[in-house]
C-alpha cells in the first residue's frame, strides 16, 4: 500500500511538471531574477545589451537577452554576459595558425577602457542550476571572496569563461570551489604565478585555455606541483599560447598524459626540432596526442642521424595534425619528418625555408591530407610530379612564394581539393580548364599570379560547394558565356580585376543570399550604391567597396523590416558617391564597427543615427563636404568610439564635447573650421595621433598635456611658449608639427628627450635664441624645419649625428600583397622652392630636410653637414651666413634642393659639386661669390636666377634662357605666400600617419571578419616614411 501511494505521488508530481510546461509560466524564480537585476546594477546599467533586463515582476527573465532556462524547470541554466561594455580597438593582434585545429586565427587581447571593478561572485550563487557563464571582458581586476568561506558553491557549473580580463592568479581560488568545471577559459588575463594546488580540485578539467597571460617558466609550476598535475586524468586540452615559455616547459607538460590536443604557440621555445633530449622524450609521455601547435616559436632545423629509423623516430601513432608555421625552419626540417609517421596535416607556413618543391621532399608526404606552405620562399615549377601524387591531398596553400609555371597537366587529377591557394605567386597560362576540374572546392585562392587569358566565371557553374573565393588582378568575365552559378559563396575577394565591359557589378551576385564577406574593392566599378547586395545578404559582415566609381546617392533601404544586424565593417571609401548621408545609417547598421565613407561628395550635416551605433570603434569622414557644428550626438552613445577622422570637410563649432566624453586614441579633424582651445581636460587622453592643423585653434598649451605618436597643430593661432613635451606612456613621439603658429620663446629642453622624434617643425613661429647642442640628441630626426623664426648664433656641427635619411628602413609589406591594402597609398607633395616632387607612402626611402633658413644665424656653414650624405633638401637661406661653401657639400650625394642664397658666402663654388647628379633645385643667389659658375653635369640646367645679386659671379647657361620658367629667390616671409617655401608637412604626416595607424586598424578587421579559412591576409605596418618615386 505504501508502496502504491509513493508511485501515485511520482506520477502526481510528474503531470505537475508536465502540465507547467504545457501551460508555461508567467516569470522566471525570483530569487534568480534578483540576482540577475544585482548583477546589472552592479555592472551593466550603461550596457545597451541588457535593456530588455527590466525591473518588472511581469517580466520573464528567462525571455531576457543573454540568459537561457531550462525547458522543464525553469531554472537558468546558460548566462552569456561577456563583451558589455569593452570595446576592441588600440588592440594586441596575434595571429595563430592552427592547423586542423582551426584555421588563420586572429586573437585580439582588448584593452579596458572602462573602470575596473571586482568580480563579486555572490552575485551568481542564487543560480544553483547554472551551467555555463560567460564573463569575458568585463574589466574586472579580482574578486570578492564569497562571505560563506566557499561552503556555498555553484556545483552543477561546467563551463566558465573569464577570458580578456585583468585577473590574475589569485582567481584560482574561486575557480576551486567548482568541482564540476570541464571547460575553463582563462585567456587574455594577467596570470603568472602558481595555480596547479588550485586546479587540481577539478578532477573533471577536459579543455584549459591559459592562453596570453604572463605565464614563464620560473613562475608556472614549481616541481612540488607534480603530484598536483597528476589529478588532472581527464585534461585532453591545454593551450598556453602567446606566454613567456621556452623549452624547459616540455618537462611540465610530459606530466599531463591525458593530453590529445597541446597548443604552445606564440612562446619562447627554440632549440632543434626534434631530437630525443628534446621533444621527443617528452612528447613520449603523451601517448595520446593528436594535434601539437608550436607555431611563433623559435625552432630551427635538426638533421637527424643516419639511423633515421631508430626508436625515437617511431613514438607518435596518434599525431595527426602539426603546426610548426612561423619558426626558423629550413629546408633541413623535411628530414625530421619521418618521426611523425601518422601525420596527416602539417603547417611549415611562414618559415625561412628556401628550397625547390622537388619530387623527394613531397615523396615524404604522400599520406598528408592537409599542406600548408605559405610565405616559406618556395621556389620551383607547376606541375610538380611529387605534388601530382599526393592522392589523398585536400588542402593545399602554397601562397606568397616564388612558384612559376602552369596549374594543369598532373593537378587536373587532384579533384578531391576542398582547399587551394596558390595566390601571389608567378604562375602563368590559362587557369580556367583546370578550375573547371575542382568541383569539390570549398575554398580557392588564385590571385596576384600572371595568368594571361581571361578567366571566365562560368568554369564554376558546376561548384556546388564553392564558398571562399579569391580572385585579384586578373582579367574576368562573369556575364558570357551565360551560366547560372549553383553555388552560394560565403566570400568573395575580388579586387584589382579588369571585370567585364562596361565594369559593373556581376549579375551572379544577385542569387547570392549567403554572403559574410564581399570584397569587390579596386575594380573600377561604375554605377549606383548596390542596396540590392544588402538586401539579398542579411548575415553580410563585411562589405569593401572602395577605390571605384559608384556615383549617385548612397541609399539605403527605409523599411524598418530591414536591418543590417551582422554588418560589422562597410568602407564605401574613394568613390564618387554625392548627397547626404541616409538619415537611417545608424539604424540600418546598429552593430557597426568601422564606417569609411571618405573621399566621395558627402555634404549636409553628419546623420544623428550615427549615434546610436554603439559599437562603432572608428569613423571616417574626411576628404568630403560635411557642413554644420561637429556632431555631438555621435558620441552619446558610440560607447567603443576610438579613432575619428573629419579632415578636410566644412565643420564648425568645438571640439570640447568629444574630449569631455570620450577618450580617443586617433582624433584628426585638420582643415575645418573649428576654433576653441586645448585645455587641461585634453590632458586625459593619450593619443596615439592628434592632428588638429589648420583650423581656428587658439591660446596656450597646457603643461599636462602629453605628446602623442604624431602631434600636427600646423596653421593655428596658438600662442605662449612651448609646453614642457613629455612622451606617452603608450606611444613614443615620431612626429611634431608647430608650424604657422605664434609660439614664442626658446624651445624646450624635454623636446631633446623625445628620441624617438623623426620629424620636428616649428617653422613659422617667434621662437628665438640660439639652436642648442642638445637637438642633436634627436639622432631619428628625419625632417628638422626651424625656418621663419628668429634663432641667432651659429649653426650647430653636430647635425651630422643625426640621421636625415641615412638609415635602413625595415619594409615587410611586398609589392604583390599592396593591392589588398584597405588603405590608400596617398601621394603626397614635397614643395620646395616651386619645385613639387611627388612621393607615394608605400615607399620605404624616407624623405628628408633641413631647413633653417629665414632665421639671423651666422657665422660658416659647418663642413660637417657634408656628412649628411641621406639629405635631400637643405636649406640655409636668409640668414647672415659667410665664409666659404664648403667643399664636404660633394659627399650629399641624395642632396635635391640646396638653397643658401641670400647670406654673405664668399668665394667661389666648389668645382666638386658638379658630381651631385639629383641636383634640381640650386640657389646662391644674393652673395659676394666670385669666379665662373659651373657648367657640367645638373648645373647645365640652371639658369640666371640661381646666381643672380653676387657682382663678381659670372655663368653661362647650357640651354636657353626662355626654355626654363625663371626660378624665383627664397624671399622673407612678408615677401611671399608661406607656402612657396616649405614641406606641407601636414599633407605628409597625416598621408603617413593615416596609413600607419589604418594598416593596423585594417589588419584587426579583416583577420576577424574571416574567422574561417583565410591564412595569408598580413598587413605589416610601414614605419618610416616613403622614398621618391
Amino acid at each position: 500500500m505504501e508502496l502504491c501511494g509513493k508511485k501515485a505521488w511520482l506520477v502526481l508530481m510528474g503531470a505537475m511538471v508536465v502540465l507547467g510546461h504545457l501551460l508555461g509560466t508567467d516569470g522566471c524564480f525570483e530569487e534568480e531574477r534578483n540576482a540577475l537585476l544585482d548583477f546589472k546594477a552592479s555592472y551593466g546599467n550603461e550596457s545597451y545589451v541588457l535593456a530588455s533586463w527590466l525591473n518588472d515582476p511581469k517580466s520573464n527573465c528567462c525571455s531576457w537577452e543573454r540568459v537561457t532556462c531550462s525547458s522543464s524547470s525553469g531554472h537558468i541554466i546558460h548566462l552569456s554576459l561577456g563583451n558589455l561594455h569593452t570595446k576592441e580597438s588600440g588592440m594586441e593582434i596575434l595571429g595563430f595558425p592552427y592547423g586542423e585545429m582551426g584555421p588563420y586565427i586572429s586573437l585580439r587581447r582588448p584593452f579596458c577602457f572602462q573602470s575596473m571593478r571586482s568580480l563579486n561572485w555572490s552575485l551568481f550563487l542564487p543560480l544553483r542550476e547554472l551551467r555555463s557563464l560567460g564573463l569575458s571582458n568585463l574589466c574586472f581586476l579580482g574578486f570578492v571572496p564569497n562571505q560563506d568561506d566557499g561552503k556555498l558553491t555553484l556545483k552543477k557549473l561546467e563551463t566558465l569563461d573569464l577570458s580578456f580580463n585583468s585577473l590574475n592568479e589569485s582567481i584560482m581560488e574561486l575557480v576551486g570551489t567548482l568541482p564540476s568545471i570541464k571547460n575553463l577559459n582563462l585567456s587574455g588575463n594577467s596570470i603568472r604565478g602558481r595555480f596547479m594546488k588550485e586546479l587540481s580540485r577539478l578532477p573533471n578539467l577536459e579543455v584549459l585555455d591559459l592562453s596570453m597571460n604572463l605565464i614563464g617558466n620560473d613562475t608556472f609550476l614549481a616541481s612540488q606541483d607534480y603530484q598536483s598535475k597528476s589529478r588532472l586524468k581527464k585534461l585532453g586540452k591545454l593551450d598556453l599560447s602567446f606566454n613567456y615559455l621556452n623549452e624547459s616547459i616540455m618537462e611540465v607538460v610530459g606530466a599531463l598524459p591525458s593530453i590529445k590536443n597541446l597548443a604552445m604557440a606564440g612562446n619562447f621555445i627554440g632549440g632543434p626540432f626534434p631530437t630525443k633530449v628534446f621533444f621527443i622524450q617528452e612528447l613520449t609521455l603523451l601517448p595520446n596526442l593528436e594535434t601539437l601547435d608550436l607555431s611563433g616559436n623559435r625552432l630551427v632545423s635538426h638533421i637527424p642521424n643516419q639511423d633515421a629509423h631508430s626508436v625515437e623516430f617511431y613514438v607518435f601513432k596518434k599525431l595527426k595534425a602539426l603546426n610548426l608555421a612561423d619558426n626558423n625552419f629550413d629546408k633541413g626540417i623535411f628530414k625530421s619528418l619521418v618521426a611523425f609517421p601518422t601525420l596527416r596535416s602539417l603547417d611549415l607556413g611562414f618559415n625561412p625555408i628556401k628550397r625547390d618543391l622537388d619530387d623527394k621532399v613531397l615523396s615524404d608526404l604522400s599520406k598528408l591530407e592537409v599542406l600548408y606552405l605559405a610565405n616559406a620562399g618556395i621556389n620551383g615549377i607547376l606541375p610538380n610530379q611529387g605534388l601530382c601524387k599526393m592522392k589523398l591531398l585536400q588542402e593545399l596553400d602554397l601562397s606568397l612564394n616564388n612558384l612559376r609555371g602552369t596549374l594543369d597537366a598532373c593537378l587536373d587529377n587532384l579533384t578531391s581539393f576542398r582547399y587551394l591557394d596558390v595566390s601571389f605567386n608567378y604562375l602563368s597560362g590559362n587557369v580556367t580548364p583546370f578550375l573547371a576540374q575542382l568541383t569539390s572546392i570549398k575554398f580557392l585562392g588564385i590571385g596576384f599570379n600572371n595568368f594571361e587569358d581571361i578567366f571566365s566565371f562560368n568554369s564554376f557553374a558546376n561548384h556546388s560547394n564553392l564558398k571562399y573565393l579569391f580572385i585579384g588582378n586578373m582579367k574576368v568575365e562573369t556575364e558570357n558565356p551565360p551560366w547560372v552559378a549553383s553555388f552560394q559563396l560565403e566570400e568573395l575577394r575580388m579586387s584589382g580585376c579588369e571585370i567585364n565591359l562596361p565594369a559593373e557589378i556581376p549579375t551572379f551576385l544577385s542569387n547570392q543570399t549567403s554572403l559574410i564577406f564581399l570584397d569587390l574593392s579596386r575594380n573600377n566599378l561604375v554605377g549606383n550604391f548596390p542596396s540590392w547586395l544588402l538586401m539579398n545578404n542579411p548575415n553580410l559582415e563585411a562589405l569593401y567597396l572602395f577605390d571605384n566609381s559608384f556615383t549617385g546617392p548612397f541609399e539605403l533601404p527605409f523599411d524598418k523590416k530591414h536591418r543590417m544586424d551582422q554588418m560589422i565593417a562597410l568602407s564605401i571609401r574613394n568613390n564618387k558617391l554625392q548627397g547626404e548621408l541616409p538619415n537611417n545609417v545608424g539604424f540600418f547598421f546598429p552593430r557597426l564597427e568601422f564606417l569609411d565613407a571618405s573621399n566621395n561628395k558627402f555634404d549636409g550635416p553628419i546623420p544623428a543615427s550615427i549615434g546610436e551605433m554603439s559599437s562603432l570603434v572608428e569613423l571616417i569622414l574626411d576628404n568630403n563636404n560635411f557642413s554644420g557644428n561637429v556632431p555631438e550626438y555621435i558620441l552619446h552613445r558610440c560607447f567603443s568610439l576610438d579613432m575619428l577622422t573629419i579632415s578636410n570637410n566644412q565643420l564648425n563649432g568645438t571640439l570640447l564635447s568629444t574630449i569631455r566624453k570620450r577618450k580617443l586614441t586617433f582624433l584628426a579633424a585638420s582643415r575645418n573650421n573649428i576654433e576653441g582651445a586645448i585645455t587641461d581636460e585634453w590632458c586625459q587622453h593619450e593619443f596615439l595621433m592628434l592632428d588638429i592643423s589648420y583650423n581656428k585653434f587658439s591660446g596656450a598649451l597646457p603643461s599636462c598635456f602629453k605628446t602623442p605618436a604624431y602631434l600636427l597643430l600646423q596653421g593655428n593661432n596658438f600662442t605662449g611658449t612651448i609646453p614642457e613635451l613629455f612622451m606617452s606612456n603608450h606611444y613614443g613621439a615620431v612626429a611634431i608639427d608647430f608650424s604657422d603658429n605664434k609660439f614664442t620663446g626658446t624651445i624646450p629642453d624635454s623636446v631633446y628627450k623625445l628620441w624617438p622624434l623623426r620629424f620636428l617643425l616649428l617653422a613659422g613661429n617667434h621662437l628665438q635664441g640660439q639652436i642648442s647642442s642638445q637637438i642633436c640628441q634627436l639622432k631619428h630626426i628625419n625632417i628638422l624645419d626651424l625656418s621663419q623664426n628668429n634663432f641667432s648664433g651659429s649653426i650647430p656641427a653636430c647635425f651630422s649625428n643625426m640621421s636625415f635619411g641615412n638609415v635602413t628602413v625595415p619594409f615587410y609589406a611586398t609589392d604583390r600583397e599592396k593591392p589588398f591594402s584597405p588603405v590608400p597609398l596617398v601621394v603626397m607633395q614635397l614643395i620646395t622652392k616651386n619645385l613639387h616632387l611627388s612621393f607615394g607612402s608605400d615607399r620605404s626611402q624616407l624623405l628628408s630636410e633641413l631647413d633653417l633658413s629665414c632665421n639671423q644665424l651666422t657665422g660658416e656653414i659647418p663642413h660637417q653637414l657634408g656628412d649628411l650624405n641621406g639629405l635631400r633638401s637643405l636649406n640655409l637661406s636668409h640668414n647672415h651666413l659667410n665664409g666659404l661653401i664648403p667643399d664636404s657639400f660633394q659627399k650629399l650625394q641624395n642632396i635635391e634642393s640646396l638653397d643658401i642664397s641670400n647670406n654673405n658666402l664668399s668665394g667661389q663654388i666648389p668645382l666638386q659639386l658638379q658630381d651631385l647628379h639629383s641636383l634640381a633645385v640650386f640657389n646662391v643667389s644674393y652673395n659676394n661669390l666670385s669666379g665662373r659658375a659651373l657648367e657640367k653635369g645638373q648645373f647645365c640646367t640652371f639658369d640666371g636666377s640661381s646666381y643672380k645679386g653676387n657682382p663678381y659671379l659670372t655663368w653661362d647657361t647650357c640651354k636657353s634662357e626662355s626654355s626654363k620658367p625663371p626660378l624665383q629667390p627664397t624671399l622673407l616671409p612678408d615677401e611671399v605666400e608661406e607656402e612657396n617655401s616649405e614641406i606641407d608637412f601636414n599633407v605628409f604626416c597625416w598621408s603617413f600617419a593615416t596609413s600607419y595607424v589604418m594598416v593596423i586598424v585594417a589588419l584587426v578587421t579583416l583577420l576577424w571578419f574571416n574567422p574561417h579559412c583565410w591564412r595569408i591576409w598580413f598587413y605589416f605596418v610601414e614605419v618610416c616614411l616613403p622614398k621618391r618615386i
